[in-house]
């Protein structure tokens, strides 16, 4: 991608599709830092368009360097607005219509964020309470390791069981005749990244079912599944503790303020619609 439509991208992207996404307009008063045509760029309109960027990301451009950064942007986008409007582009239906509707967005989108910064920050407590009533939320599901025997048929996995009840040693009998790769393994089920450890989830719905009901040390099935018979076996099953508070809290704090914002703008569209006659036809 060209460097200055790359740069273009960035910047809207920070301003959210604002106001230096479209042809800028004139503003008087403050120093002129630029003419591109008639269209003179004052550093008050600078300082404006810098104040619309969010707030978290706006200190990079308060240096020279990002201010210089901002104004030959704001030069690009002139210059190539105003190639734009030279070609009649502006005069378009579509383009009309679209114009109008970056400007309604961005309009909205500064309404709500207003009503958000009137809210009450989310307090630590808040955070903290929320992690206490919803650990298991955040608790990892249980894990196991586990072992197969994977045969043709169920009369044949019928017979591995059995020679396992009187004692065979699961591992040989994989190796001797599972048909699956694990095989080598003496039957060891691993995730794709090689893992042993194996969290609930990790299986197809029936196949898992059975395996997570076998008490550690015993054997199951047989149980099958696309790839024929499984005859089942669990080492060993393991609950892995919760993360802390600390490395949940922004997870949690963005969780809750997701909630909160999705009630806040419900409310405020309703209040709006009390305010302003909607029709829908």
């Amino acid at each position: 991608m060209h460097k200055f439509f790359l740069a273009m991208t960035i910047l809207i992207s920070l301003t959210q599709g604002i106001a230096i996404a479209q042809p800028v307009m004139d503003e008087k008063g403050g120093d002129v830092l630029a003419t591109v045509g008639n269209q003179k760029i004052t550093r008050e309109m600078l300082d404006n368009i810098i104040a619309t960027i969010p707030e978290e990301n706006r200190v990079p451009f308060l240096t020279p360097d990002g201010r210089k950064k901002i104004l030959d942007e704001v030069v690009n986008f002139e210059l190539f607005a105003q190639a734009a409007k030279d070609d009649g582009i502006d005069k378009e239906p579509a383009i009309k219509t679209r114009l109008k509707y970056e400007q309604a967005q961005y309009l909205a989108r500064e309404y709500f964020r207003r009503a958000q910064a009137k809210q009450t920050p989310i307090s630590e407590d808040d955070l903290k309470n929320y992690y206490k009533t919803h650990i298991n939320e955040f608790t990892p599901p249980e894990e196991i390791q586990a072992r197969h025997i994977l045969v043709k048929t169920e009369a044949e996995a019928n017979k591995i069981i059995a020679e396992l009840k009187k004692g065979a040693d699961f591992a040989d009998l994989a190796k001797k005749k599972s048909i699956d790769p694990a095989a080598q393994k003496g039957g060891k089920l691993e995730l794709m990244d090689g893992k042993d450890w194996l969290p609930r989830g990790s299986f197809e719905k029936s196949f898992e079912h059975v395996l997570f009901k076998i008490p550690k040390g015993e054997i199951g099935g047989p149980v099958k599944s696309q790839f024929g018979w499984h005859i089942l076996k669990v080492d060993d099953r393991r609950q892995p503790q919760p993360p802390n508070f600390v490395q949940v809290r922004n997870l949690i704090k963005m969780r809750l303020e997701n909630e909160r914002n999705a009630e806040l703008h419900k409310k405020v569209t309703e209040e709006l619609k009390k305010r302003i006659p909607v029709v829908i036809k």
